[in-house]
């Protein structure tokens, strides 16, 4: 019956066939064995079989000849069986049959990492090879870590593992780009994926199958992420692997930005070690501090320059939002220049059109207040419009959905090569909630 549905679903004779399965999915009474000889008549004498054969690693090193595969039954029967090969990766060893397997599995634990360039992974693609999952979803789909290899996210790691070389020894094996952790949005991938054509369902015994070409998988999966590193990780930030997974591609857009980030808060927290690790969670450098404690001198409007309050530390000027456009230069004695946007809105300032665009100290701000608000903006809305100002009585909105143009300000100074620093004011309430949610608006105003 194996043989005969397996015609069906659209494996191609001769093909470079990669197998995900689950032996109890397709029936009770199927064997590890009759599922495989099915597999192979449908690949022919010219295809090739290939399975993961991950293991446990908690073993003191992986030998390619006796390491079990921890992927289930068909994964070590097939292992097992006479001219199969495997490759000698501790991290994603693969096995294969056929007249392609010494060629795909060649070298693999000299490739950079598991899953990208120069692993029978990235083989499988340049052979315009298949993927069939037989019982199981998108989460057991190894290709994901080629795309993310390709790409070169920032989430993997840098492990170090050991195996069994050709000559007997038990060597070290420093890899990077390596997988790890959960992906808890890889399953709406599907969408997308069926959107693109990309994957073809079946039947096989009792169970649900999914066919695909490598190839366009993997290309589909990197259009996916290219567009949001994140895609793949889980939704939500309360998954522990993909909260830090999310700081480090956070981390690396705040690096790529190119200017500082520090966190204002209207108190301090009761454990700083605490808020440290948190804003380290969620991708933030560990700074903050309250506005009071920043070295930043304010000026009411039309208020006269004064000196520093002290030459200890490095001082900032915030001149009152209507006078900061007659300064091309921070005065003597100071290091640069603040400038809170959402102040320049309360008074009817645009603040990008008003202050960035045709004023003269652009050159000269080094920091930026980031909050938002409608600001009530006197003489700025039209009249019909001043409903805006009672839809939220706190007037605190998201980032980049007010009237403080924040969105043209972080675009326009990331392509001047801001080097300063943005401060995100944190609302009073409770420290972690808000800042949270401030942080994730902020990393949305970045391209």
């Amino acid at each position: 019956m194996l043989e005969e549905q397996i015609k069906t679903i659209g494996i191609r004779n001769g093909s470079v066939l990669f197998v995900h399965s689950s032996i109890k999915a397709v029936g009770a009474d199927v064997r590890a064995e009759e599922l495989i000889a099915a597999l192979r008549l449908a690949v022919g004498e010219d295809g090739t079989l290939v399975f993961p054969t991950f293991t446990s690693r908690e073993e003191d090193y992986f030998d390619p000849d006796t390491t079990p595969s921890i992927l289930g039954v068909v994964s070590e029967v097939f292992r097992s069986m006479p001219g199969t090969l495997r490759s000698r990766h501790p991290y994603h060893p693969v096995a294969a049959q056929g007249p392609a397997a010494k060629e795909l599995l060649q070298d693999h634990e000299k490739a950079l990492g598991p899953c990208g360039t120069g692993t029978p992974f990235e083989k499988l693609v340049q052979m315009n090879g298949q993927v069939i999952l037989i019982g199981v979803d998108l989460d057991t789909l190894t290709l994901l870590h080629t795309a993310e290899a390709f790409l070169d996210l920032p989430y993997l790691r840098e492990i170090e593992r050991k195996y069994r070389n050709t000559d007997g020894q038990v060597r070290p094996l420093a890899m990077k780009q390596t997988p790890g952790g959960h992906r808890g949005g890889v399953r709406l991938f599907e969408k997308i994926l069926r959107q693109h054509r990309v994957l073809q369902d079946g039947r096989l015994g009792d169970t649900r199958t999914m066919i695909m070409d490598a190839s366009s998988v993997v290309n589909a999966m990197m259009d996916i992420m290219r567009d949001d590193p994140m895609a793949a990780l889980c939704p939500g930030d309360y998954c522990a692997d993909c909260a830090n997974f999310k700081a480090m591609v956070r981390s690396k857009q705040l690096t790529e930005l190119g200017a500082d980030l520090t966190i204002v808060l209207p108190e301090m927290p009761a454990d700083n070690a605490a808020f440290k690790e948190f804003l380290e969670c969620f991708g933030a450098p560990t700074q903050f501090r309250l506005m009071s404690a920043l070295p930043i001198v304010r000026l009411a409007p039309g208020e006269n320059v004064t000196m520093p309050p002290d030459e200890i530390q490095k001082w900032v000027l915030q001149p009152a939002p209507q006078d900061i456009t007659n300064y091309k230069k921070p005065p003597a004695g100071y290091c640069g220049l603040a400038y809170a946007p959402l102040e320049a809105a309360s008074i009817g300032m645009m603040p990008f059109d008003d202050v960035l665009y045709k004023g003269q100290s652009r050159d000269a701000i080094t920091d930026i207040f980031i909050e938002d608000g409608l600001s009530l903006l006197p003489g700025a809305l039209y009249s019909p419009l001043t409903f805006i100002n009672h839809l939220d009585p706190t007037q605190h909105v998201p980032l980049g959905m007010g009237n403080t143009q924040l969105r043209d300000i972080v675009s326009a100074m990331r392509m001047r090569n801001f080097s300063g620093r943005y401060h995100i004011v944190i609302n009073e309430g409770n420290l972690y909630s808000n800042t949270h949610r401030r942080l994730l608006e902020f990393w949305h105003l970045l391209p």
